[in-house]
């Protein structure tokens, strides 16, 4: 059974949380979105103000106006005004999409094929982290129980993204050699029992419950015979099993990195993580199926162009290093993945 949720780390009593990080080349800001404007572009069928829906991410406080490069420089080379609002969940930057209260969304994979298949919304683009464009949702333990989990002693391994050393056991990485690709090791998963507390993220979350679900399910274990603990949040996730809250979690690879040392200086030494899931696609991108062709082109050239504007705000904002064209396969998958849970 899922007991109540735990530190959560966003609340929202709308859809859209925050609304104000917009700037605009011609002029006002207070023309309803989705509005035709003849001199914003010089393009009549283009609107004077169009969104962007951004998700709750744990890293950052001020999201809105942590994005305003991103919002600013679409502006400017638009010519209309970009407004940046964040959503509740996933689940919200869709129904913002699918509304026309959102023209664009940056989410997960899972979201951009829901807004394709519910209201022929365009997926155009696709995250690049560090050269890859697919994730594996790990499976993490307190060193207190590793035992029970591991089949090794746990090793410290060079995360590449931050450069910090974590523990790892089962094979799933070793000195600098850390690539996060599984699966690995998810028969280690039988070892979770009857009762165990174990926490999820939200159920729309890939990382954090979907791809975990389905090992869990391959290895003949039941979710319904666990003590589920709901966590929101990758970072939550973490300090729940950190904390003795819950035995094992699940989550993003590698997300100790969104906990600072300077705060759990033994993050590290603490937590390790035992096994990976099988691979998911990134998110990305997707546009409104209202946007005309012409501007969804621009957006999404702009878009793409943005890691050799601004790497860093692309970087420490949205955790990647590029965006690259959405790839139809990937997208796929995570259809897939949304069928096997639609309705939860």
């Amino acid at each position: 059974m899922r007991k109540t949720l735990i530190a959560p780390a966003v609340l929202a009593v709308a859809a859209f949380a925050l609304a104000g990080c917009s700037s605009s080349a011609s002029g006002s800001a207070d023309t309803p979105s989705g509005s035709a404007s003849a001199s914003a572009s010089g393009t009549e069928s283009w609107p004077s103000e169009i969104t962007l829906a951004l998700i709750p991410n744990e890293q950052v406080n001020d999201l809105v106006t942590s994005a305003a490069p991103l919002t600013d420089y679409l502006s400017k080379e638009l010519g209309i005004t970009v407004k940046g609002v964040v959503t509740k969940d996933y689940q919200a930057a869709v129904e913002a999409i699918c509304a026309g209260q959102a023209q664009i969304a940056i989410a997960d994979a899972g979201s951009l094929a829901a807004a394709q298949d519910q209201c022929g919304a365009y997926p155009v683009l696709q995250d690049v982290r560090y050269g890859a464009s697919q994730y594996a949702s790990e499976f993490f333990t307190n060193i207190d129980n590793a035992s029970k989990y591991c089949t090794d002693t746990p090793v410290e391994a060079t995360y590449p993204a931050n450069g910090e050393k974590y523990l790892y056991c089962n094979g799933v990485a070793s000195g600098d050699k850390n690539t996060g690709v599984g699966p690995v090791a998810v028969d280690a998963l039988k070892n979770i029992k009857p009762g165990t507390k174990v926490a999820f993220g939200n159920t729309t979350s890939p990382a954090g419950y979907q791809l975990p679900v389905l090992a869990l399910e391959k290895e003949g274990i039941k979710i319904d015979d666990l003590d589920q603990v709901p966590v929101t949040g990758n970072d939550n996730l973490i300090m729940a099993v950190y904390n003795g809250d819950a035995e094992v979690g699940f989550a993003y690879w590698d997300a100790r990195s969104s906990i600072k040392t300077s705060e759990v200086p033994d993050i590290g030494k603490k937590v390790v993580v035992f096994g990976l899931s099988q691979m998911y696609p990134n998110g990305g991108v997707v546009i409104g199926k209202d946007v005309p062709a012409d501007l969804r082109q621009k957006i999404t050239d702009l878009m793409a162009g943005f890691a050799k504007v601004d790497p860093d705000t692309l970087k420490n904002i949205f955790g990647q290093t590029a965006w690259v064209p959405a790839d139809p396969a990937a997208i796929d998958v995570a259809r897939q993945v949304n069928k096997r849970f639609s309705g939860q």
